[in-house]
């Protein structure tokens, strides 16, 4: 167990939040953000000295939509400075991403809050125009436009706001 995987569940323990644990030193929590629960996955990769937070959308993107959705993932990716929208093409899964470069073998649990919180932050910025693009027809453009002009002048990438379920 490395010391990153420790702060990790420690941080979470600390905070009365439940997870499942996998073999491959990840744990998987539901957290509620301000406009859907996600799931979040946490994982150390030790080999590639690497933290991996992953924020995923409780939606799967349906196959019709997907060409629509991937341009509106890469228009909202554009200009990101921290972590990046995935859609998997095949089976419509979308989630956020956001990494750490392990340095030693530690990150910190300040650290790993603030990452988390990005991915809540980041899913409940764009899953509104993700889902205007599926639902309502909005062109990528405009549905991306809309929410990046909303967020006024900086993007909000602190681990405030998550709430756990």
């Amino acid at each position: 167990m490395t010391a990153a995987y420790e702060e990790l569940i420690h941080l979470l323990d600390e905070r009365e939040i439940g997870y499942a644990t996998g073999d491959d030193l990840s744990v998987r929590t539901d957290l509620r953000g301000g406009v859907a629960t996600y799931r979040i996955v946490a994982r150390v990769e030790a080999e590639a000295e690497l933290f991996q937070v992953f924020g995923y959308s409780p939606l799967r993107v349906p196959a019709g939509c997907r060409p629509a959705v991937a341009e509106a993932v890469a228009r909202a990716n554009y200009g990101l400075r921290v972590g990046k929208f995935e859609l998997d093409c095949d089976d419509g899964d979308m989630r956020f991403q956001v990494s750490q470069i392990l340095t030693g073998d530690a990150v910190g649990e300040e650290v790993i809050d603030r990452m988390i919180g990005t991915a809540i932050n980041m899913l409940d910025m764009y899953l509104p125009a993700f889902l205007s693009v599926i639902y309502g027809n909005e062109l990528p453009k405009d549905a991306i436009r809309c929410v990046e002009a909303g967020r006024g002048g900086g993007m909000s990438e602190g681990g405030e706001g998550a709430t756990h379920e």
